[in-house]
């Protein structure tokens, strides 16, 4: 067991705990100390060991004056005591033994400074003593198939969730709880609820991982305000991909300052929303943008069938719906094939007036003998051969008199299609809700709710069946040209060439002269270009002359651009020029890299030039990366088509600018220590190869050692 499973391994005393004792414990329920002592004296089915000096028994349960006392020492202790008594808490937990500690008590590290300090000596303590701690100002958590509920949370007085699949992991205990009383509501059962609180030693991560590798755990829903560790969040989402367990998370915060301060594009552009939900798809997780995507898409998994195809039939008995619900097919990744002709016949034959396209509109014609609606569901289901099935019911299911007629088309449908995705979506009496969802159908009351979960269904199967696939790597590039390529163009250029990757032929140039022989050179037109270690957007101060198509238009530009460069960047240090040939047609794109503080190297693909960052189309992925995730970023961009071949354009060369894609994040990856972050503004592409036309690369800052070294 290397050290990764033995940390995963280490919260099995915890989250698995056979006996706990609670310190501050209170025969009032309601209160903090109250609370876990009356939930677990009835639900758990280990021991329970309330902890007060002032009392000889609480809640029934015979009490000891201190830890110490309490005979063998249990496996976990909740410690709910004020701040001013918890260090001593602590300690006297580690003096006894124990080996898990739930530290519900708050006034630390959210507090000030000296809180803060508070925490870290308790966490130094735990470490020491090789004590998992989760916390403080914790919420505690919950393992409902033990009943073990070492928690103080409210909600459990207003729903009572049943044992199931499910496991929550949280920061926030407000947040995760309000995740689990809705996901409750709507049916789901929960296998463990932990809230982490201030982290200051199990985080989410170690929830996942640890998630990731219990027997009781199918799906799961995480809730990160931060990450400390993003090399440990994502082997912790590796794992959930390995053991093929959904993983549905939630991050807020889409805002632009979670990567180190540079004047990239690509810095600009990626912010910690963006890197973290790049970091979840690539392990084939779920962003979710809310609480209620976050359950809709955990009560569609909770099920653990996911579809093997696109493919989707859809019934309907309203034709707005219906468009309603291909919209949301298609933003879904959906595809709704259409129906077979002898499906279609036997449709008209029951319904005439049924439109028999892909959504089937059966039109209101049903509402005369809604058995009607309930034979075309079954020639739906008997004569297509799809992967999902989404009938529309509008308000049947809340209607008896409809739902006793078709109840029995409904059973036999079900059992026909075990194997199949089947969602009902419709107004329901939680009467039905209960009897559909026992029989397998997924049931929602909102349409683009219904595919937008089952569309993520559809992306977790597509991952889980994905076969490993090997990242671009990289023999190691001398660092000497990586230092000179961050001050030099020429020396940026000669970079891109030892990658293979295309570049256009770049000469640096100190004057007007050297810039007319250079020109002569790589024959015209030819583009003229300011090189400044301090500009890193030239044509934002007029440091770039484009399509130059002669000796005296190069001399005209020259000027020009040095007023203009002089004028507008002051104090920039020029070292001349480069020229290089004018490429004309081709799609412009940016390929970039971007050393995250948490993740690590990520890198971008996009639509490029001077339009990059007001188009904003542009996505991320953790590096490295394969030839194949390299084409699915070509793919996720939203003017993708632009590089199919728009309107008569040729088509881009994909395999050479996924190629591009995946060398330059595998650079990154190998000299992730080295390199803070690489440009390729434009990358253009074209139908044969590609060309970089301006490299910018960015040095990571020395970092001073213990002995006042600097290292790169």
């Amino acid at each position: 067991m290397d050290g990764r499973e033995a940390r995963t391994a280490s919260l099995d005393v915890m989250f698995r705990a056979r006996s706990v004792a609670v310190i501050g414990a209170s025969s009032d329920a309601a209160k903090i100390g109250g609370k876990p002592v009356a939930l677990m004296k009835e639900h758990f089915r280990g021991t329970v060991v309330p902890i007060n000096p002032n009392r000889s028994e609480i809640a029934g349960l015979a009490c000891a004056p201190s830890i110490g006392a309490a005979g063998a020492p249990p496996d976990l202790a909740v410690v709910a005591v004020s701040a001013s008594m918890a260090e001593g808490a602590i300690a006297d937990c580690l003096a006894a033994g124990v080996k898990a500690i739930a530290l519900f008590t708050a006034g630390f590290g959210e507090i000030d400074a000296a809180g803060l300090a508070a925490q870290e000596r308790i966490a130094a303590a735990c470490m020491a003593k090789g004590v998992r701690l989760l916390g403080p100002n914790s919420l505690g958590f919950i393992d409902f198939h033990a009943g073990l509920y070492a928690t103080f949370s409210s909600a459990l007085d207003n729903v009572w969730p049943k044992p199931g699949g499910v496991g929550i992991a949280s920061q926030s205990g407000a947040v995760g709880t309000y995740i689990m009383a809705l996901a409750a509501e709507a049916g789901l059962g929960f296998s463990h609820f932990i809230a982490t609180g201030n982290e200051a030693d199990v985080d989410v991560a170690d929830c996942i991982a640890w998630l990731a590798a219990d027997p009781t755990t199918t799906v799961i829903v995480a809730y990160l305000e931060g990450c400390r560790d993003g090399r440990r969040l994502t082997r912790a989402l590796a794992a959930a991909s390995q053991a093929r367990k959904p993983v549905i998370a939630i991050k807020p915060g889409a805002t632009e300052a979670g990567l180190a301060a540079v004047m990239s594009h690509t810095g600009m552009l990626a912010g910690s929303k963006q890197v973290f939900d790049a970091v979840l798809k690539a392990h084939g997780a779920w962003p979710a943008t809310s609480i209620e995507e976050a359950v809709d898409i955990a009560y569609a998994a909770a099920q653990g069938k996911f579809p093997q195809g696109p493919e989707a039939v859809i019934i309907t008995p309203s034709g707005g719906v219906g468009i309603m619900l291909a919209d949301a097919a298609a933003d879904a990744g959906l595809v709704l094939p259409p129906i077979a002709p002898a499906a279609q016949a036997a449709i008209k034959q029951v319904v005439p007036l049924a439109s028999t396209g892909n959504p089937i509109d059966t039109t209101a014609q049903v509402a005369n003998d809604f058995r009607l609606f309930g034979k075309v569901i079954d020639i739906a289901a008997d004569q297509t051969d799809c992967p999902t099935l989404v009938v529309f019911m509008a308000h049947m299911g809340k209607t008896p008199a409809v739902t006793d007629l078709l109840r029995p088309t409904l059973a036999a449908v079900a059992e026909r299609c075990q194997d199949r995705i089947v969602a009902l979506v419709t107004r329901a009496s939680p009467e039905f809700r209960a009897e559909m969802a026992a029989l397998g159908y997924l049931v929602f009351e909102d349409p683009t709710r219904a595919i937008r979960a089952i569309g993520a269904l559809r992306q977790f199967a597509q991952h889980f069946a994905r076969a490993t696939e090997p990242a671009v790597t990289l023999d190691a590039v001398d660092r000497d040209l990586l230092r000179e390529a961050a001050s030099d163009a020429a020396a940026a250029g000669r970079l891109v060439a030892r990658l293979g990757l295309p570049i256009l032929p770049v000469l640096a140039v100190a004057d007007e002269e050297a810039a007319v022989r250079a020109a002569a050179e790589v024959g015209y037109p030819v583009v003229l270009k300011i090189d400044s270690p301090d500009i890193q957007h030239k044509t934002e101060v007029g440091g770039v002359q484009l399509d130059i198509a002669d000796e005296g238009a190069l001399r005209r530009a020259w000027a020009t651009m040095m007023a203009s460069v002089r004028d507008r960047a002051r104090q920039a240090r020029i070292a001349g020029a480069t020229v290089s040939p004018m490429l004309k047609g081709g799609v412009e794109t940016i390929i970039g890299t971007q050393n995250d503080p948490d993740f690590g190297p990520v890198v971008m693909f996009g639509l490029g030039g001077v339009m990059t960052e007001a188009l904003k189309d542009v996505v991320f992925a953790p590096a490295p990366i394969s030839l194949a995730a390299a084409h699915r970023m070509i793919d996720g961009l939203r003017a993708s088509a632009v590089l199919a071949g728009w309107r008569g354009a040729p088509a881009a060369d994909r395999e050479a600018l996924a190629r591009a894609i995946a060398t330059l994040a595998a650079l990154a990856a190998a000299h992730a220590e080295v390199i803070e972050s690489i440009e390729i503004n434009p990358f253009v592409a074209l139908p044969q190869s590609g060309a970089a036309l301006d490299v910018l690369v960015a040095l990571r800052k020395p970092k001073a050692d213990e002995g006042g070294r600097h290292s790169p």
